[in-house]
């Protein structure tokens, strides 16, 4: 859940910020499997000095306070990933603060609050909303005075440096020019294509067929499948009330299957489905990526569904549409690997239309190199397209930017092409459902004088902040990668993802 900042909402993203923040007092208290201290466990270092489990859910207590103060959103706890990136990045921007010399003055501390939307009705500070905050967020997770302002300054420290560096950022006039015409001058164009159905693959041999098996295997696997019973204890109606009366009545329906006392055996599930008039329905068999419980859509039901065994064979109460399901194994379905004897037919096929792309592909790509290379010397497109024996065809005249529809084949690609490319030159291959294609644009019109004078500005402006978020990324990757910082491969692997 995020929860978007708004003033009318305010009490409510208050109370919010209470119910969700609590869930982070846990991380603190979480101790890992084995009982080791989690002292003693290293995730990292920043600056030479290790970051150990416990220090690392501090700075993590403190990301998730920073984040709720600069974009009035709120990360749960199901977006632990993108909480432990924020963190490992806020760490690493407070040790080039701390090398800068960066301080902040509490001058700047007062008015980095008082500025705060959160803080603020009709766009001015109220110490109530404050006080609120306090109460409601701050208090349960046992957020000191100190440890706010010190988020509240480290955040002015960590935005100071990141403005001295975005600062050397700049556009040259022609760069927003060039992309003006891009986007706003008409363009006229030609689409060849390559239909791959045409293209006669070899025939694969023994070896090429086993090969293709091996990388694939698990794509012609059966999976494993599941037949579930299931009963749904449905709410009265959309309150939360009513709903909470539902979860009640599942809650003590499936008390009754779990913590039984020693030489206890389970109840049978009909049974005592039966007993409390329950309906019983039956689904599957199911494999994992499908949804067979009519209605829902929640792939978390799908994932309770297969982690029943027969030693457990009932689920804890699952919130549905409409209320609460409880599921109980009915019957598993092992899965296999079908071996090549077995395949072979589909396998055969499979690689045959693999070939048959690529082989298109390659002719495609051939194509258009040698041509952009031929109309670089002065040959017409239109004698390059018959010497290929190829077909091209005219695109009705359009502006890139222009959000009217437009309504001949892959437009959106075609759109997105025409942008990159210059006059007399033929984009790379795409791949579209059905072929390939490429465009030629033969001509683009000057944007209307109206149009320029209205969006170079903007372009202007937003070609800088591309740039400045650019340089930002660049800075943050060069500093996870120094020899003294050593951070967890899933986030450098974000961090590399992002640039």
């Amino acid at each position: 859940m995020i929860t978007l900042l708004h003033d009318k909402l305010k009490g409510l993203l208050l109370l919010l910020l209470a119910i969700v923040g609590v869930s982070f007092i846990f991380f603190g208290n979480w101790t890992p499997q084995g009982g080791r201290d989690p002292a003693s466990q290293t995730l990292g270092k920043i600056g030479g000095q290790s970051i150990n489990l416990n220090e690392f859910v501090a700075a993590q207590r403190q990301a998730l306070l920073e984040i709720t103060l600069q974009s009035g959103r709120i990360p749960s706890a199901e977006q632990s990933e993108f909480l432990n990136f924020q963190t490992w990045i806020r760490l690493l921007q407070i040790q080039a603060a701390d090398q800068a010399k960066i301080d902040a003055q509490p001058s700047q501390l007062i008015a980095t609050i008082k500025k705060n939307p959160l803080f603020q009705k009709d766009q001015a500070y109220d110490p109530e909303i404050f006080q609120r905050f306090n109460a409601n967020f701050l208090a349960p997770q046992g957020f000191s005075g100190e440890r706010f302002n010190q988020a509240v300054l480290d955040s002015v420290r960590t935005d100071t440096l990141l403005r001295a560096l975005a600062s050397t950022a700049f556009v040259v006039p022609e760069e927003a020019e060039k992309k003006l015409q891009q986007l706003f001058g008409a363009v006229h164009a030609q689409v060849v294509r390559w239909d791959p159905s045409k293209t006669t693959p070899p025939e694969p041999k023994s070896e090429d067929l086993e090969s293709f098996y091996k990388a694939n295997a698990a794509e012609f696997a059966i999976p494993p499948r599941r037949t579930v019973d299931v009963v749904e204890f449905l709410a009265a109606g959309s309150s939360e009330e009513q709903r909470a009366k539902a979860g009640e009545a599942a809650f003590a329906f499936t008390s009754q299957f779990f913590n039984l006392p020693e030489g206890k055996a389970r109840p049978s599930f009909p049974a005592q489905a039966a007993g409390a008039k329950l309906k019983i329905q039956t689904h599957g068999p199911f494999a994992p990526s499908e949804s067979p419980f009519p209605g829902e859509t929640d792939p978390k039901l799908t994932a309770a569904a297969f982690a029943l065994t027969p030693d457990e064979p009932v689920s804890d109460y699952l919130p549905s549409k409409n209320g609460f399901l409880v599921l109980h194994l009915r019957e598993e379905l092992p899965g296999r690997n079908r071996p090549l004897s077995e395949v072979s037919s589909e396998i055969r096929t499979r690689w045959q239309e693999q070939a048959r792309y690529q082989m298109t592909a390659q002719a495609a790509q051939l194509f258009t190199q040698k041509a952009n290379a031929a109309m670089a010397q002065g040959q017409k497109w239109e004698d390059l397209v018959k010497a290929a024996g190829l077909a091209s065809s005219t695109l009705p005249v359009f502006t890139p930017a222009d959000e009217k529809p437009l309504t001949f084949p892959d437009a959106d690609r075609i759109r997105s092409a025409v942008t990159l490319i210059d006059a007399g030159r033929v984009s790379s291959p795409l791949r579209t459902q059905k072929d390939f294609l490429a465009v030629y644009l033969g001509q683009r019109d000057p944007a209307p004088s109206a149009t320029s004078a209205s969006t170079l500005p903007k372009i202007a402006a937003q070609l800088l902040n591309q740039r400045r978020g650019q340089i930002i990324r660049d800075w943050l990757s060069g500093q996870a990668t120094l020899p003294e910082n050593q951070l967890p491969p899933e986030v450098l692997s974000q961090l590399r993802g992002s640039l």
